[in-house]
C-alpha cells in the first residue's frame, strides 16, 4: 500500500506544530451542547482481538461552530479497562469530514486520527494517542494520572454500502499497533472498524442501540432506534441489508435476532468482555466490548446503548414476534 509519507511523519508531531487552517475560536465554549442544533463531525476507530483479550477505541467529535471537541479513548486488556474522556477541549473552525484526506486532532491533548482517502476510497487511518488515563469502567470526565499510549494503523477491507445513518461512512478492516498503559505493554491485532459522521442535529437525543461485530469472513453494523433498525451484514464481499432486529436490553449477556432484507434471519448470543459508562449531559452512555456467536460463527465487537424513553428493546421484540 502506497501512502504519502510526509503526512504520516507529520502525524506524529505535536499538534501545536501542525495547527494549520483556522486557529481555535476565541468564543466561549457552551456549557453543554445538549439539544443544540449545530454542525458536528465525528471520527472513530475501534478494534477487538479475536480472543477478546485486547480492545481499543479512539473517538474525536468536533463542534467547530462552538469551539468544542469531545475526546473518548478506551483500552482493554484481560478484562481491565483504562479510559480517558474529555468534553471541554477547544476546536478549530475547519470542517474535515468532506475533505479527501483529513487529520482529526483533540486540541490540548495528544490524540489524532489521520485518514488517507474517504469512505469507499479510504486507504488507511493512522491512530496515535498519548493520554492520561483513569483505570476503571466508570471514569469521570477529564484527565487521569495513568500515562498511556496507543498507536497503529487501520487497514480497510470493505466499506458498508447499506445506510446506517445519513452522512455516515462505515468501513471494516483490521488494526495493528502497540499499546502501553498501567505498567503493561503489548501488541494489538484484531478486526476493526472506522466510522466518520457529520450532522447538524443534536447528538445523544432519542434512544439507540449501536453495534459493530466482526469475525472471519463477516462483519456487521446495526443501529436500533424507536422507529426500527438500519445497517447491514457483510459476508465476504457480499452484503445483506438489515430489515429489522430485536435485542435484549443492556446486560452482561444479550440475545439478538437480525432479520435481513433477503429474508434470512440470524440469531446470536453476545457476552460482555467489559461493560463501561461515559458521562453524557446528565445521563450515562453505556458501552460494552463483546464476544459471542451469530448463527454459529464467532464474532467480537461492541454494543453501545443510549437509554431513555421510549423502550426501544420492548418495541423491537413486539415488532419481530
Amino acid at each position: 500500500m502506497s501512502l504519502p509519507s510526509r503526512r504520516w511523519v507529520a502525524a506524529g508531531l505535536p499538534a501545536v506544530a501542525l495547527a494549520g487552517g483556522a486557529a481555535a475560536q476565541g468564543a466561549a465554549q457552551p456549557r453543554t451542547v445538549q439539544g443544540l442544533t449545530t454542525y458536528s463531525e465525528s471520527a472513530m476507530v475501534m478494534s477487538v482481538s479475536a480472543d477478546g483479550s485486547s480492545a481499543l477505541t479512539l473517538r474525536i467529535c468536533r463542534f467547530p461552530e462552538v469551539n468544542l471537541t469531545w475526546l473518548w479513548c478506551h483500552i482493554v486488556r484481560d478484562g481491565r479497562m483504562w479510559a480517558m474522556t474529555n468534553h471541554a477541549l477547544p476546536c478549530t473552525t475547519d470542517r474535515l469530514a468532506d475533505r479527501p484526506d483529513a487529520v482529526y486532532r483533540a486540541s490540548q491533548m495528544n490524540a489524532t486520527l489521520d485518514r488517507a482517502g474517504k469512505g469507499a476510497g479510504l486507504k488507511a487511518v493512522r491512530l496515535s494517542a498519548d493520554l492520561p488515563f483513569f483505570e476503571g469502567t466508570a471514569a469521570p470526565l477529564g484527565p487521569g494520572k495513568i500515562p498511556g499510549t496507543v498507536g497503529g494503523l487501520f487497514t480497510p477491507t470493505h466499506a458498508l454500502a447499506a445506510s446506517v445513518l445519513q452522512d455516515r461512512d462505515e468501513v471494516y478492516g483490521t488494526f495493528a499497533g502497540g499499546i502501553a498503559v498501567g505498567g503493561r505493554s503489548w501488541r494489538h491485532e484484531g478486526v476493526a472498524k472506522w466510522h466518520e459522521q457529520r450532522q447538524t442535529g443534536p447528538r445523544f437525543g432519542p434512544p439507540f442501540c449501536y453495534s459493530w461485530l466482526g469475525g472471519p469472513g463477516l462483519a456487521a453494523t446495526t443501529l436500533l432506534v424507536a422507529r426500527g433498525a438500519a445497517g447491514g451484514w457483510v459476508f465476504g464481499d457480499a452484503e445483506d441489508a438489515l430489515a429489522d432486529m430485536a435485542v435484549d436490553p443492556p446486560g452482561a449477556a444479550r440475545s439478538v435476532a437480525y432479520r435481513l432484507k433477503s429474508g434470512r434471519t440470524m440469531h446470536g448470543k453476545l457476552t460482555a468482555l467489559v461493560r463501561y459508562e461515559v458521562p453524557v449531559y446528565d445521563r450515562r452512555w453505556q458501552g460494552s466490548f463483546v464476544r459471542g456467536v451469530v448463527d454459529g460463527r464467532p464474532v467480537v465487537g461492541v454494543m453501545n446503548d443510549w437509554t431513555t424513553a421510549p423502550d426501544i428493546y420492548a418495541a423491537a421484540t413486539a415488532r419481530n414476534r
